[in-house]
């Protein structure tokens, strides 16, 4: 037993009046479709069987309609009291098409859409919710997604399938990528928005996110220019860290906060640790401070490595 949900993606655009795509263009896009769904259902999913895509047989008016099969036996299926195997395998297919932005508005399409290419400044959990913040210059923006979408954006694999699906938008004539239910578009991405799908595939893998409350930290340089870190002590390491306290920001801006060699501050510490090309990388915001103190007795704090 298994669950199937059909929908249909479309490629539209003066190159395709006749109804006809280059096969180059084509298959390499319905070949990332089929990884990134079975890369998020792993990512989602881990221990449920394998997704597989299917097309349809009939192709009409330059659009092609795909099955989506989940192959999964009953004892592999999670078996509760209020749903059988087969629906929760259904359930775990709409939350994986509606995480992506497949089915339904926003998802990970949605939420690459609005982010522009633009790496996001926080990632927090509100709920069953998960918010995305960018701070502007003298604003903050948010955008929420559920929760499966937010896990969807923190691997890179997904994100490089994504970019993959909607890559024959770079063909002159290809201008739409299309994707919904029952002859209803639900989702649509613009040739000039493939862009931000391309600089998101090349982000990292967000591997762990920590916060660590009432946190000391030594200044050892406050930078007071935006957008710019400032760099600490924790006892240990030495590192650069962003400060999104507005209340703090105001402080400092205002100058009610006044700084002196080796001031101490008491922070909830935020770091992020994600994986690269070029290896493991750590970064850290200071989320609040809670107090500014004045410098340790010497040996209380030992000086770290750079």
């Amino acid at each position: 037993m298994g669950a199937t949900v059909h929908f249909s993606v479309k490629y539209d655009g003066p190159a395709l009046v006749s109804h006809q795509m280059d096969v180059r263009d084509l298959a390499p896009a319905l070949i990332a479709l089929s990884d990134l769904l079975q890369e998020s259902n792993r990512v989602l999913y881990p221990d449920s069987a394998e997704v597989r895509v299917n097309v349809n047989g009939s192709f009409k008016g330059g659009s092609f309609g795909v099955d989506l099969v989940a192959l999964q036996s009953i004892k592999d299926q999670i078996v509760s009291i209020f749903a059988g195997p087969e629906s929760t395998a259904a359930a775990n297919l709409f939350a994986i098409l509606s995480g992506v932005g497949i089915l339904g508005a926003g998802g990970l399409i949605g939420l690459l859409k609005w982010l522009r290419g633009r790496k996001p400044s926080l990632i927090r959990i509100e709920g069953d919710k998960t918010v995305f913040e960018l701070r502007l210059t003298e604003t903050v923006e948010t955008f929420e997604v559920d929760l499966a979408a937010g896990k969807l954006y923190q691997s890179r694999v997904v994100r490089q399938a994504l970019a993959k699906v909607v890559k024959p938008l770079e063909v002159e004539g290809i201008e739409v990528f299309a994707c919904g239910r029952d002859d209803q578009t639900e989702t649509a991405v613009t040739q000039d928005e493939v862009d931000f799908f391309t600089m998101a595939a090349a982000g990292a893998d967000i591997v762990s996110e920590t916060l660590m409350e009432s946190v000391l930290l030594q200044i050892e340089s406050a930078v007071f220019k935006d957008g710019n870190k400032w760099r600490f002590n924790d006892g240990s390491n030495s590192f650069h860290a962003e400060i999104t306290d507005e209340a703090f920001r105001t402080r400092v801006d205002s100058g009610e906060e006044r700084f002196g060699k080796g001031d101490i501050l008491v922070v909830d510490l935020r770091r992020i640790q994600s994986i690269s090309d070029n290896g493991l990388k750590s970064e850290y915001v200071i989320e609040r401070v809670m107090q500014h103190k004045a410098p340790l007795q010497l040996g209380l704090l030992p000086s770290g490595g750079g």
